[in-house]
């Protein structure tokens, strides 16, 4: 069928283990937004590969091939829209505004997580699934996005636009935030909730930036 059917010739061996892969390659793209259109439509939990298959107008045994079982297909998905949404991220302040640079940075993951069909399916049907995802997953996204962020914000703080903290240390601070705000976000705005919250441990005293 199309793009995803040329996709065939070329199976990807995928990991049936617990824990979130590397992104996946390109080739997948096709299968994991099919995956994607049945968890949003069906739950996790309701779903199968050979839904999966159903909407890709393939056979189950050559999804299966692709992407696994549901378990993999899920931590496939994720890693690939953890992928996409650290791409997003500003290098560098655009402002000159470290403390704004930082906000924006939680704002845009968590809105970007949370605008996510799956995502909004799994909160608003699903809630059973977040226990387990915390005690298995949590610490490992924690990680991956902490590693993406402690850079960020390394230059952030040489170029005296943010407190001088240990980076490691900010940048898992700032994921636990974050990743809480996407299962429990704030009554108000997002934005606002993210400045009283880090404004006062990011923005430089004056004479100490450094």
């Amino acid at each position: 069928m199309g793009k995803a059917g040329e996709a065939v010739d070329t199976v990807v061996e995928v990991p049936h283990a617990g824990g979130i892969p590397p992104a996946p390659p390109a080739e997948l793209d096709p299968y994991l937004d099919a995956a994607a259109d049945v968890f949003a439509r069906y739950g996790i939990t309701r779903s199968s590969v050979q839904d999966i298959a159903r909407r890709l107008g393939l056979n189950r045994a050559t999804v299966y091939r692709q992407i696994g079982n549901v378990d993999s297909a899920v931590r496939l998905l994720l890693a690939r829209e953890i992928h996409r949404a650290l791409a997003l991220l500003p290098s560098t302040p655009q402002d000159g505004d470290g403390a704004d640079y930082v906000i924006e940075l939680v704002a845009a993951l968590v809105s970007f997580a949370r605008a996510h069909p799956v995502t909004v399916k799994v909160l608003s049907d699903e809630p059973e699934l977040i226990g387990p995802f915390l005690v298995t997953d949590m610490p490992e996204l924690i990680v991956r996005v902490s590693e993406t962020l402690r850079p960020l914000l390394e230059g952030a703080m040489s170029a005296g636009l943010l407190a001088r903290r240990d980076p490691a240390a900010l940048a898992e601070w700032v994921t636990r935030i974050g990743l809480s705000l996407i299962i429990a976000p704030p009554a108000g705005d997002l934005r606002e909730f993210l400045a009283v919250v880090l404004r006062p441990a990011l923005t430089p005293v004056e004479g100490n930036a450094t």
